[in-house]
């Protein structure tokens, strides 16, 4: 599919400005809906959104007997935090809930209980399972809620409430202080036990309730909604009066010789062109620089990360050319890849505006705002990408790629090896003191003897899956290559990626490299075959560079070491988040909001997909990937020495992400989603077609045109003839 951003727009300035009305009522209607000012069934008009709520937060200190516990310094703190993580959770159960709503004036049936656990034990153990994270899911509703949390070093129970108002907050976080000592003496008159050696519930200040969500909140869901209406209304009825605007396409066309409208001495990197030298800047940057782990020191209010104090300069490059226009300017064009990329921002949207009013109850819609910017990051990049690059760059752009992938991988190697990051190390010492990097230990090992080799990245998996999209761009290199000096240099620089993925020991190290080589074996299986014999030798050149790495990897598929932690908690996650699917079916939670904190981590994006965006969500995330395949396959069956290639590249990388994607959640990780959005742009611009031109009229009256043979019509395009490569007809 391919619209040219050039579209035959109506010329009547009523058509459009009845556009523009419709779109603004329709997306007037929608932010009224969303924020619950009109109601249609029944139909009902409000006078405010009623999207507020209050808390308020105590804290209890757990004391023995008198004297209090900081005049006995002999007293056993150890079981006193232990007693406060106990009493949290009595704290929760509904006797004493029902003793706290009757003094709070509140029926305890509305009173929703949460219990965050501090305990010394495995993640994997306080992590809700299907029937608790059902009861939590049916909680959600209540306008009522405490959540309570014991301290790990001292005996010390937070209490936070939320109420409608700030009144009832600060009276329910004070009154379950009373509530519980109300349980603990009645419990303790009705088995006989002292009440002076009752425990101690010393309330460390009175609660004061403030407002945390109110009509602020209100007004974002409603400009989003608002938003996205008038968008894709406006989009879908402009795309109607085209399609009756459009003259009727001619019987007889012939392609079009792809024009050159620039001299190719002005390719990258042989151009004066700013936005493709800045492009390239943050290419470096994604695979040399953990981004991630750099913050700017500034009290703002969102967290600043590196890449996102040098995408914006990017982007306010892009928009500044696409209005001075002319020769610079980006090159606007629509494809079925942006399609599912549109489509999935859309429905990341839509899932958040849907989920606010449940989302503002629990507290959570302040994490979708922060992640919804993320998202629109991560999709400019693409929009660049795909604008900026002309089809002649594309080339270069993806050997720039493999050169930066090869210097992260020697950096690996470099940490495997000594175990010392230098990407943090460098980056510590060359930034200025306006920035802070994480501080990172090389000689992390997990509970299954692995160690935490990341090179760039923040955890393993995201260097696997960044590095394995690079991969394709050595192979098919290998393959298309004719001398013998790029061939070496393809070969070797297969060899340090593998390396260098062998030796995270993971087993996503080998799954993802292996979906790269059997997608190329499907559209290349001879002359992949023909490279068996180097495949041997990548293997011995793998061993020497991570040594006992390859039979570390490999030992992890053994069937009797598939009851570990990393497998036995990933299928666990299946059966819990039945709840959360079953809930949001169609549309999710909303973007963003499934914490892996408060509930489950879940080391697939698919899981998260269908969670936070529904089905729907789901379906979408897979056709980005599929998308880039689908579009790539015509291209790639054509062999055409100069876009075959690179559109082969492009779906053995898709095919690359959409295999992590089942592994670990990668969305939630920057450099590999950039690293997608990057490729898939790249893509569009290789398989951009020119629009079809009427074909001349033959010279043979009445006779049928003989069709071209495929080295005609190369040489009408000023390629090299194809030869044995064409496919036979």
């Amino acid at each position: 599919m391919h619209v040219p951003i050039t579209t035959h727009l109506p010329k009547s300035g009523r058509r459009i400005l009845a556009v523009t009305l419709a779109s603004t009522l329709i997306g007037l209607l929608c932010a009224a809906l969303s924020t619950g000012l009109v109601s249609l069934a029944p139909f009902k008009l409000r006078s405010s959104a009623d999207l507020g709520t209050a808390v308020a937060s105590t804290h209890v200190l757990v004391d023995g007997a008198h004297p209090p516990i900081v005049y006995r310094p002999d007293y056993p703190v150890t079981l006193a935090v232990k007693h406060s993580e106990l009493l949290g959770r009595v704290m929760a159960s509904p006797p004493v809930l029902e003793r706290i709503g009757r003094r709070a004036g509140v029926d305890p049936r509305e009173i929703a209980a949460y219990v965050r656990s501090t305990a010394n034990v495995p993640q994997a153990l306080v992590e809700p399972s299907s029937e608790e994270r059902a009861e939590q899911i049916r909680q959600s509703g209540l306008k009522y809620r405490l959540e309570l949390q014991a301290r790990q070093s001292t005996p010390v129970l937070d209490i936070a409430a939320q109420a409608p108002t700030a009144a009832e907050a600060a009276r329910l976080a004070n009154e379950s202080v009373g509530g519980l000592r109300d349980f603990l003496r009645d419990r303790a008159e009705r088995q006989g036990f002292g009440l002076g050696h009752l425990v101690q519930l010393r309330q460390l200040g009175r609660a004061k309730g403030t407002t945390a969500v109110g009509s602020g909140t209100a007004m974002v869901i409603g400009f989003l909604s608002f938003a996205v209406a008038f968008m894709l209304s406006g989009a879908a009825m402009l795309y109607v009066l085209w399609r009756q605007g459009r003259p009727a396409p001619s019987r007889r066309t012939r392609p079009m010789p792809e024009p050159r409208d620039h001299d190719d001495s002005d390719d990258w990197p042989r151009t004066t062109r700013l936005l493709p030298w800045m492009l390239a800047g943050f290419i470096a940057i994604l695979f040399l620089v953990p981004f991630d782990g750099i913050t700017l020191n500034a009290q703002l209010p969102i967290e600043l990360n590196f890449d996102r104090l040098i995408l914006p300069f990017v982007i306010g490059t892009w928009a500044v050319a696409l209005l001075v226009g002319g020769r610079v300017s980006p090159r606007l064009r629509f494809t079925w890849i942006h399609a599912a990329i549109v489509a999935f921002v859309v429905l990341a949207f839509v899932s958040v505006i849907l989920g606010a009013r449940e989302l503002s109850n629990t507290l959570e819609l302040e994490r979708a705002f922060k992640k919804l910017p993320l998202l629109v990051a991560y999709v400019s990049l693409f929009v660049v990408a795909a604008s900026t690059v002309r089809r002649g760059e594309v080339r270069a752009f993806m050997n720039f790629i493999l050169a930066l992938s090869v210097i992260c991988a020697l950096g690996m190697l470099f940490e495997f090896r000594f175990h010392q990051n230098p990407f943090y190390n460098l980056s510590d010492k060359l930034l200025p003191g306006i920035f802070t990097v994480v501080r990172f230990d090389a000689t992390l090992i997990d509970d299954i003897g692995r160690s935490k080799l990341c090179g760039p990245t923040a955890v393993p998996l995201e260097a696997v899956a960044m590095l394995s999209m690079a991969l394709p761009i050595a192979i098919v290199g290998l393959i298309h290559s004719q001398r013998w000096r790029p061939r070496l240099w393809y070969a070797l620089a297969a060899g340090l990626l593998l390396a260098a993925l062998i030796a995270t020991d993971r087993k996503s190290a080998l799954l993802a490299p292996l979906s790269v080589i059997l997608t190329i074996a499907y559209f290349r299986r001879g002359q992949l075959l023909k490279l068996a014999p180097l495949g041997l030798v990548l293997v011995m050149f793998v061993h020497v560079l991570a040594p006992g790495s390859l039979g570390h990897t490999t030992d992890q598929f053994d069937p009797s070491r598939l009851g570990v932690a990393t497998v036995s908690d990933r299928t666990a996650d299946y059966d819990a988040v039945r709840p959360d699917i079953w809930t949001h079916l169609i549309f999710g939670r909303g973007w963003g909001t499934y914490d892996h904190v408060t509930y489950r981590i879940l080391d697939s994006e698919l899981l998260h997909r269908v969670i936070e965006m529904g089905v729907l969500g789901l379906l979408v995330f897979i056709a980005m990937p599929v998308a880039v395949v689908l579009s790539a396959r015509a291209t790639i069956a054509a062999r055409d020495p100069r876009w075959s290639p690179l559109a082969l590249i492009g779906a053995a990388a898709a095919v690359s992400f959409l295999v992590v994607s089942m592994l670990f959640d990668v969305l939630s990780f920057p450099h590999p989603t950039y690293v997608f959005m990057l490729m898939a742009g790249l893509m569009t611009v290789v398989l951009a077609k020119q629009p079809p031109v009427p074909e001349r009229p033959s010279e043979h009256h009445g006779r049928r045109a003989r069709p071209a043979s495929a080295s005609r019509r190369a040489r009408a395009l000023g390629a090299p003839s194809l030869g044995p490569l064409a496919p036979r007809r």
